[in-house]
């Protein structure tokens, strides 16, 4: 009964910490709508990078990724290697130069971009891209919220349900209350939290199993020592490696590089984003693999971190694993919601209807959005239908191959058009619902492979036999500034 009092209370500290940033960000941010939905596009580099590394990796990192390590062994490897693949891809080729491009105060969101690049006057590409984003965000932070609940059920704290609805209350509240600022800031903290437990726990976890040596005892006698897995070598390889192909097609990771304060704060986050990601993704999978060995016997593959922190640290450093994990979560979840509201808000009212809006006015109806996309994924979760890994996994998919294509020959093809923005939106999620949903495809590969491969195909293809695009130059804007200014409009020319 003690240690769950020192667990609780640690956990408890951190929640409140949580809501005070919250209320911070409300204060600072919270009057106009640009600093509620981008803060105000001033962000430096720790906090851009950490809070978009954070953003994607959620608790499939800390919970998803652990139990891979645990149930494969040594070839769970694969998938730390294949994330720090795409983090270093996006540094290099994506965060500097997405920034470079968005320039223009009037662009809040990927979906902004994509319509001036792109010069879609007729709003099509914002209209489906939304949709995709609404549908497979809320799906992903159903994602999160399950774990949430296997944590704290994990930790003997309480049960599945109860952890579900603490997770969706804590997020929902200090993102209401702070908007994107709070959310970056909270991603912050939550960021250098989850660094620190996997650096220090892995190394923990293999000192308290005897060493190296009677780790590869055990792995070579479970036939999980080598880093080619014993039975479906070449499709987990490959499969697992294409989960890097995802990463430049995350809405809510790449708006941390349009909103980032200028170039040389997005090259410094670069390096900033590359190295945390690599710290996390290998702690993750080590103590995973190395949890198999001090317990052997879980039910429950994705219980390997907390069933760890509950039998071999202190209650109040186990507090502190409750408050990585739940960091974790929390960290995708609330970029996802508030990327979720703004895109109804700003794709689906603000730029398409082309009404004055007053900011106060788009403010507070973001953040009903909010509360009310948090119920609806929160009722889904509460069922605990899925694994986290699988569930985003799939969300993963579906916006990274719809996404990514777009990106990368937007930054990089000066002829790239809508037309061929168009058909990457399109075929990206149809090919991953297909490929997911037909098991003799699903165990050939993982789907973000071909989706990936046949979007970024097609979009080449159709651009080629399109008109080249024809660039939005004056882009508009009808977001009144304050309460007190007459409303105005400015249409695209």
């Amino acid at each position: 009964m003690g240690d769950n009092i020192a667990i609780i209370s640690t956990f408890v500290f951190y929640l409140v910490l949580l809501l005070g940033i919250g209320y911070w960000g409300e204060k600072k941010f919270g009057k106009t709508y640009k600093g509620f939905v981008a803060a105000g596009k001033g962000l430096g580099a720790w906090t851009s990078a950490i809070s978009a590394a954070t953003s994607g990796e959620s608790a499939w990192v800390m919970l998803g990724l652990a139990g891979l390590g645990y149930s494969k062994g040594i070839p769970g490897y694969w998938a730390a290697i294949a994330c720090s693949l795409g983090f270093i891809f996006n540094s290099f080729f994506i965060t500097r130069q997405l920034r470079k491009a968005t320039e223009d105060p009037d662009i809040l969101t990927l979906s902004d971009y994509i319509e001036k690049r792109t010069g879609d006057r007729k709003h099509i590409l914002r209209t489906i891209g939304g949709i995709i984003i609404i549908i497979f965000m809320l799906a992903y932070v159903v994602g999160q919220f399950t774990g949430s609940g296997k944590n704290m059920a994990g930790m003997g704290i309480t049960t599945y349900t109860g952890g579900v609805l603490i997770g969706a209350i804590i997020i929902g509240i200090y993102v209401l209350m702070g908007g994107y600022a709070a959310v970056c800031l909270t991603d912050l903290v939550q960021g250098i939290l989850m660094a620190v437990v996997m650096i220090g726990f892995p190394i923990f976890a293999i000192i308290k199993a005897g060493g190296f040596g009677a780790i590869f005892s055990f792995l070579n006698a479970n036939n999980i020592a080598s880093f080619i897995p014993a039975e479906g070598a070449l499709g987990f390889i490959i499969g697992t490696l294409g989960i890097a192909l995802g990463y430049p097609g995350m809405p809510h990771i790449v708006v941390r590089y349009i909103t980032v304060r200028d170039e040389r704060e997005a090259r410094r986050s670069a390096w900033i984003f590359s190295i945390w990601g690599i710290i996390v993704f290998f702690g993750s999978v080590t103590l995973g693999i190395v949890t198999r060995v001090l317990l052997p016997e879980l039910a429950d593959k994705e219980y390997a971190l907390p069933q760890f922190a509950v039998n071999f640290v202190h209650p109040i450093l186990a507090g502190v694993v409750l408050s990585a994990v739940t960091a974790a979560m929390m960290s995708t979840a609330d970029s996802q919601l508030i990327y979720s509201a703004t895109t109804l808000v700003n794709d689906f009212w603000i730029k398409i209807t082309k009404k004055s809006v007053k900011p106060r006015t788009a403010v507070w109806i973001t953040r009903a959005l909010i509360g009310i996309l948090t119920i609806i994924a929160m009722i889904i979760a509460l069922f605990n239908i899925r694994t986290i890994y699988s569930f985003v996994l799939y969300a993963w998919s579906a916006l990274g191959s719809a996404f990514g294509p777009v990106v990368i020959l937007s930054l990089f093809w000066k002829r790239f058009n809508r037309w061929g923005a168009l058909t990457s939106l399109i075929l990206g999620p149809i090919i991953t619902v297909v490929w997911y949903n037909v098991p003799a495809l699903k165990s050939i590969v993982y789907e973000l492979i071909p989706a990936f491969g046949i979007s970024l195909i097609g979009a080449i293809l159709v651009t080629l036999l399109t008109p080249p695009a024809e660039p939005i130059k004056k882009y508009e804007n009808n977001m009144m500034e304050n309460d007190s200014e007459p409303p105005t409009v400015v249409s695209p020319t």
